[in-house]
């Protein structure tokens, strides 16, 4: 009976080992995004239901859409043509889009900014830090902006596995 036990435990121990780490290619939705508020507590940013998804494809391209829920509807000027002057619409959303890169000691992924909402982060590289909760649930957390400024206790979004 000791030797049985002894194998089950050595070949669970050896499947284990050998199992493939998480993979971050895939399509991701956003279920929480937290930002310290002036006490350095992570408190909810567009409340308990944000909007947001992120993909990061296999041969490194990667695009984030984040959208607070509450945002007003724009009605009729969200049909003019052109946009009538730079509309309060930015506010409660980002987007971008372009290349990632994973740097699996420091456990960030840095995204290279080829297009977004604001013109500003073009060209620029968000870094996260990152860490899988389980294999199918990833934590990012804001260690830079687009300008490459170190962000101390950044906002934390947390993603679920939808696609891979």
């Amino acid at each position: 009976m000791r030797l049985l036990s002894a194998i089950v435990l050595l070949v669970a121990s050896v499947t284990h080992a050998h199992a493939p780490a998480p993979s971050i290619v895939g399509t991701w939705r956003l279920v929480a995004f937290t930002a310290p508020d002036s006490t350095g507590r992570q408190r909810a940013v567009w409340g308990e239901h944000p909007n947001g998804q992120i993909i990061y494809t296999a041969d490194g391209r990667m695009s984030a859409q984040l959208y607070d829920p509450t945002r007003a509807k724009l009605g009729a000027i969200a049909f003019a043509r052109p946009f009538l002057g730079p509309q309060p619409t930015y506010g409660g959303m980002y987007t971008y889009f372009g290349r990632w890169t994973l740097d699996t000691k420091a456990h960030t992924v840095s995204h290279h900014v080829e297009g977004a909402m604001a013109p500003d982060w073009i060209g620029g590289t968000l870094v996260r830090g990152y860490r899988f909760v389980t294999p199918d649930r990833l934590e990012l957390r804001v260690m830079t902006d687009a300008t490459g400024r170190t962000i101390e206790n950044g906002s934390v979004l947390v993603w679920e596995r939808i696609g891979r």
